[in-house]
C-alpha cells in the first residue's frame, strides 16, 4: 500500500536536490574541490548547499582556468569527509538531479569509498540524457548551450552552486515542455525518466579480465581481506623505498590501473599508478 501511495504522490510533494561538483580534473583520480546544491520543493528553491573542499593536493592550472578555484581559496576549506557528511544530511530522501550525472556520482562514489562512508541510496536523473532523448532537434547538449537556449535567469558558470541552479532551471523547463506539471503523479515522472541512476552503480569496478594481471589480483584480494601491503613505488619522496599501505580501491582509468590506499608513512589517502609499483608484498599478521 505504501509503495502504491508513493507512486501516486504528486511531484509537488517530492523534494529534488540538484547538485554539481567541481574537481581538480576529469580523471578518476581527480579530487572534489567544491560541492553545490539546491533543494527544490513545490517548484521553489527552499534550501541551498555550498562548500569548497580542501583536496589535500594542488589544483592544476588547467582546472583553475575553467572554474577559477585556486589553492589559496581552498587552503582553509574543510576536508572532504566533513563536507560529505553535511551533504548527505542535506540530501535526506530527495531525488537527485545533475547534468552529466554519471561523472558527479562517480566522483562522489570514489570519495565516499575512499573515506569509508556508506553510499547513499537516492535515485538520480541526468538532465543531459533527458535533453538528448526528448529534444533531439537541439544542436548541443552541454550546460552553457542549454542555459542560453532556455534563458536561465541565473548568472555564472563552472562553479558548483551556479551550475546547480542552472541545471535545476533546465530540469523543470524540460518537465514543463513535456507537459509534466507538478500535479502529475511520481509514477508518470519515472515513466518519463526511465531507469534512474544510483551512486553504487557508478563506483569504478575491476572487470574479470583485469584479474589476469597478477598485481591487480593481489591488490583486490588484499582489499577483500583487509590486509596491508608493502610496496616499492617509482615516484615520490619515498621512490624505490618500502612504503606500507592499506589498499581501499583498485580501478582502471584509461589505459592504467590505479590503487587508492591509506599510506601509513604520509598518513593520508594517496593514489598510486599500478605500472609504477615495482614490487608488492602482502603483510601477514604476526603471531
Amino acid at each position: 500500500m505504501e509503495k502504491r501511495q508513493a507512486k501516486l504522490t504528486p511531484l509537488k510533494e517530492v523534494p529534488f536536490v540538484v547538485f554539481d561538483t567541481e574537481t581538480t580534473g576529469l580523471s578518476l583520480t581527480s579530487r572534489i574541490i567544491e560541492i553545490g546544491a539546491i533543494k527544490i520543493f513545490k517548484g521553489r528553491i527552499v534550501e541551498e548547499f555550498s562548500s569548497l573542499v580542501n583536496p589535500g593536493v594542488s589544483i592544476p592550472p588547467k582546472a583553475t582556468s575553467i572554474h577559477g578555484i585556486t589553492d589559496e581559496m581552498v587552503k582553509d576549506a574543510p576536508p572532504i569527509e566533513f563536507v560529505l557528511e553535511r551533504f548527505l544530511k542535506f540530501l535526506k530522501d530527495a531525488i537527485l538531479v545533475a547534468h552529466n550525472a554519471v561523472f558527479d556520482l562517480r566522483m562522489l562514489a570514489i570519495h565516499l569509498e575512499r573515506i569509508r562512508m556508506p553510499l547513499f541510496q537516492n535515485p538520480a536523473v541526468d538532465t543531459h540524457t533527458l535533453a538528448r532523448k526528448y529534444f533531439p532537434e537541439l544542436k548541443k547538449y552541454n550546460l552553457p548551450f542549454l542555459v542560453e537556449y532556455w534563458q536561465s535567469p541565473y548568472n555564472g558558470y563552472h562553479r558548483a552552486l551556479a551550475d546547480a541552479k542552472h541545471t535545476g532551471f533546465i530540469f523543470f523547463r524540460m518537465l514543463e515542455k513535456q507537459g509534466l506539471s507538478l500535479n502529475r503523479p511520481l509514477s508518470q515522472f519515472w515513466e518519463w525518466v526511465g531507469k534512474p541512476l544510483f551512486v553504487k552503480d557508478c563506483l569504478p569496478q575491476i572487470k574479470e579480465s583485469d584479474l589476469t594481471n597478477p598485481k591487480v589480483k593481489l591488490i583486490v584480494e588484499a582489499i577483500n581481506q583487509e590486509r596491508d601491503l608493502e610496496i616499492i613505488y617509482a615516484n615520490g619522496h619515498l621512490a624505490f623505498k618500502p612504503r606500507l599501505i592499506r589498499p581501499i580501491l583498485c580501478f582502471r582509468s584509461g589505459k592504467y590501473h590505479y590503487i587508492e590506499a591509506f599510506c601509513y608513512t604520509d598518513e593520508i589517502v594517496k593514489t598510486f599508478r599500478l605500472d609504477r609499483v615495482l614490487r608488492i608484498k602482502v603483510i601477514t599478521d604476526l603471531c
